[in-house]
């Protein structure tokens, strides 16, 4: 049986409260087209079956506001050296320019860690319950690319991510024969 799957919808959500919005340097509709542009719109309905079945942890809060799969220790986080883009954005998406300030930081920062409280302790249930816990990150992609990407790079319409150095491919197997019902195939691993 399969009940030990817990889904992750870490950049499902639009949402950034009114009282972070002046820290953004972009114009009003300048944050909204990045907000979109960077949100895995619709997995929350592209997964709607799975999360019922299996139970997950899905983000209403804006990547822009915070990356809930980034690695807090930004000495871990590639994306933060390479671009500044860590949990906590630095700059925009459609452009490379600064996004905001960081006078929020701190206080954004309880709202990544509830995030990941929230995350741990339905991994933990799992793993009461099964003694195994299987995370499935569930995203989707735009067509777009920013200017971070590398331009030769084929986008997936849908990835159920997973990171090189921690895949075992007996599991990837199993996944795939156990979800066939759900049509979602696993692609290599992205960085975005």
């Amino acid at each position: 049986m399969n009940e030990h799957y817990l889904l992750h919808l870490p950049h499902a959500g639009t949402y950034i409260p009114e009282k972070y919005l002046s820290d953004y340097y972009l114009s009003k509709e300048e944050l909204q087209n990045n907000i979109l542009q960077y949100a895995d719109l619709y997995t929350d309905e592209l997964f709607l079956q799975m999360y019922k079945k299996f139970g997950g942890v899905k983000n209403d809060y804006s990547r822009l506001l915070f990356d809930a799969e980034r690695f807090f220790d930004d000495e871990m986080e590639s994306m933060q050296k390479k671009y500044k883009l860590g949990w906590f954005y630095e700059n925009a998406i459609l452009q490379n320019k600064p996004l905001r300030s960081t006078k929020s930081k701190e206080e954004i920062t309880k709202l990544f860690h509830a995030h990941h409280k929230e995350l741990n302790a339905k991994t933990q249930a799992k793993l009461d319950l099964y003694s195994k816990c299987s995370v499935i990150d569930c995203h989707s992609f735009s067509n777009e690319r920013y200017w971070f990407h590398d331009k030769d790079i084929k986008l997936p319409d849908i990835c159920i991510g997973y990171e090189e150095a921690h895949k075992d491919p007996v599991l990837v197997q199993r996944i795939l024969e156990e979800f066939k019902e759900f049509d979602i195939g696993i692609n290599e691993p992205y960085q975005g």
